[in-house]
């Protein structure tokens, strides 16, 4: 390992041990960051910082943007194919609730070769009970940080600037509102529009949850959507808050390209 690449990772063991190793935890090979030891869930105290991790879990995201952007500018952004920006049963959400849009810009810039897996905004859930989603503000860039991304599940309100391209995105799932229906709001109706317009060849299983009941106004599929073939590659698409119009046009599109 060059002298740079220690250096960096010094950066992210020292951001670490400030927040406290005490406050992280190893279960299995997942490294969780604001998840203290538990034996009776496995959780395993941290005595050293992995040098090569190749699942990490941000589970207090409120309050750890800073140990994000020590993470993303370190060598461990390499190897890790399995990431989680949210929360847990664990956390208190009386500090800082629940707005992960500074944990989530963190990951500007970033650069994530080995990433398969990225979910933002779920809470792990330890026992009996419900889970409580909050913001993430825009997610654009994460398209670009992580060009082998397979799997990516958004949980709580987020914003699209625009359509975006990812060549190999195989399941989208977005829950915007929680089991209890506690959510930071709606999306956009842009943001709706731009995530059905992206561009992404590969994906087979796509579910946008977005809302728990029928709106009083729902969304609409952009003409666009229609107008050319898409999302050539789909076997499973659920979509619900649409408009009665657009929801007749969409179970149409379903049926002629034999979408189940």
């Amino acid at each position: 390992m060059s002298f740079l690449d220690r250096f960096r990772q010094n950066r992210f063991e020292h951001a670490l041990r400030r927040h406290g190793l005490q406050r992280c935890s190893m279960s299995g090979s997942a490294l969780c960051i604001g998840m203290r030891p538990h034996t009776e869930y496995n959780r395993i105290a941290l005595d050293t910082v992995p040098e090569a991790p190749s699942w990490v879990c941000f589970l207090e995201a409120p309050e750890q943007a800073h140990l994000i952007r020590a993470f993303v500018s370190g060598p461990q952004t390499r190897t890790v194919e399995r990431l989680i920006i949210g929360t847990s049963q664990d956390y208190d959400a009386k500090r800082s609730g629940y707005d992960m849009t500074d944990a989530i810009a963190a990951l500007k810039g970033a650069r994530l070769p080995a990433l398969k897996r990225l979910v933002l905004g779920e809470m792990e859930l330890l026992f009996n009970g419900h889970a409580l989603y909050g913001s993430l503000g825009d997610i654009t860039h994460i398209f670009e940080a992580a060009p082998q991304l397979e799997e990516l599940e958004l949980c709580g309100r987020f914003s699209l600037k625009g359509p975006v391209r990812h060549e190999w995105l195989r399941t989208l799932s977005v829950s915007v509102f929680s089991d209890i229906g506690i959510g930071d709001g709606p999306l956009s109706q842009d943001t709706v529009s731009h995530l059905l317009l992206s561009h992404f060849p590969r994906l087979t299983a796509c579910s946008l949850h977005l809302d728990e009941t029928p709106p009083d106004v729902g969304f609409s599929v952009p003409e666009e959507f229609f107008a050319r073939p898409r999302f050539l590659a789909m076997q499973s698409f659920s979509i619900n808050a649409l408009t009665p119009e657009s929801e007749a046009r969409m179970k149409e599109w379903m049926e002629r390209r034999r979408v189940g």
